[in-house]
């Protein structure tokens, strides 16, 4: 039986007419999203019961809601900070709705259909076995198209104990902090809402963040506060760096090998860093080690995040900065020429070392045994020789 169990909710008006009103006189907005928080079974009532008393904490009527702080940007970080202090993780879906105009979607029932596919292939990569908890809006919602698609998808057969698939609804206080994840999230990325507050909500969200989609998945500089004069900021060098993670997290996404499903986590933890926090910080060790942690259920050692993590991405061509601050996507002249320093600190004494090994051996043998003479070593013996 599935051990983890998300609480979905979802964000954003259907209408594809930017300038003008929903029926109900909303603003179109530019955005969809979808949340989920994530967490095992056993935490549910723990999650619940804290939520439970934020909400009489801070709501007259005893219910989370985001549309009642509104724009009360302080009383939203501070609530958010309150609310992320139960044990979910979060998985959020972005879909840009402009860029959808010309892919013959102008239709609820076909953005409807797309919604529900980009949804299900983005959960249903995370987990294989995975409850799903939900309440329809109203009869022709997401929400209510997104339950019969996953029934239609996900049928439990001999071969397979998924149960994948919308379970009664439980743990209502853990959806309304779902749902006022997702209403901050507009805050973040929808035009209409967009604060400048965004980055310090993002900050706060990002510790307790599983994964975040968005589609399509371009980069946008403008998102992040930066200083590109003093930075030395280089555009076509930031554009190269996401262009090359992503095209690796499309040829990967669905390989279910464990070290491939890190190297994947690796690599949009720092494209998350890269894009939406800071292109300048390199992140630690530790910390990407603890967000492989969360993905996959178990620690993982450093010698294997650095030869079955880092070494394979850069192997196949990911551009990953290092230094002794951490790691991450370049964006600088100067992040490359960190990463070749912090090269060159371990690479030169390497060699240094071998030199002296290989010319002891062949002084003691009187040139009778070169260490380095197999075909094997070619290119190191070019080097020293």
């Amino acid at each position: 039986m599935p051990e983890q169990i998300a609480f979905l909710e979802e964000w954003g008006t259907y209408g594809l007419e930017f300038l003008k009103k929903e029926n109900n006189g909303e603003d179109t907005s530019t955005h969809f999203i979808v949340t989920a928080l994530l967490l095992a079974k056993r935490d549910v009532e723990y999650a619940n019961n804290t939520l439970e008393a934020i909400a009489k904490k801070h709501f007259d009527d005893g219910v989370i809601s985001s549309a009642t702080v509104d724009n009360d940007h302080e009383r939203r970080k501070q609530i958010l900070n309150e609310v992320l202090s139960a044990p979910f993780r979060i998985f959020a879906l972005v879909v840009d709705k402009r860029q959808l105009i010309g892919e013959g979607l102008r239709y609820k029932g076909s953005l409807h259909k797309f919604l529900h596919g980009l949804a299900d292939r983005e959960l249903y990569g995370l987990f294989n076995n995975l409850e799903l908890v939900g309440k329809p809006k109203s009869a022709d919602s997401f929400m209510e198209g997104f339950i019969k698609y996953t029934h239609q998808n996900h049928i439990p057969n001999l071969f397979n104990e998924s149960t994948f698939g919308f379970v009664k609804p439980h743990g209502d206080f853990i959806l309304q902090a779902s749902d006022f994840i997702a209403g901050t999230m507009a805050r973040c990325y929808d035009e209409n809402l967009l604060t400048d507050q965004r980055q310090d909500f993002v900050e706060l969200i990002q510790p307790s963040l599983l994964t975040m989609k968005f589609w399509p998945d371009v980069f946008a500089p403008y998102l992040v506060k930066v200083n590109t004069k003093e930075l030395r900021y280089n555009e076509e060098l930031a554009n190269l760096s996401v262009k090359l993670a992503n095209d690796f997290i499309n040829r990967k996404s669905g390989i279910q090998a464990p070290h491939i499903a890190d190297q994947l986590a690796c690599l949009g933890f720092l494209l998350f860093h890269f894009r939406h926090i800071s292109p300048t910080r390199y992140i630690s060790s530790f910390e990407i080690i603890e967000h492989i942690r969360v993905r996959r259920g178990k620690s993982v050692s450093l010698h294997y995040f650095q030869t079955k993590v880092i070494a394979p991405l850069r192997d196949a061509g990911v551009l990953i900065a290092s230094s002794s601050r951490g790691y991450k996507l370049p964006a600088s002249e100067g992040d490359l020429y960190d990463f070749i320093n912090h090269s060159n600190t371990i690479v030169e004494p390497m060699l240094s070392r071998i030199k002296k090994f290989r010319d002891q051996i062949s002084h003691a043998t009187k040139g009778k045994l070169d260490v380095l003479d197999r075909d094997e070593y070619a290119v190191i013996r070019k080097i020293l020789d």
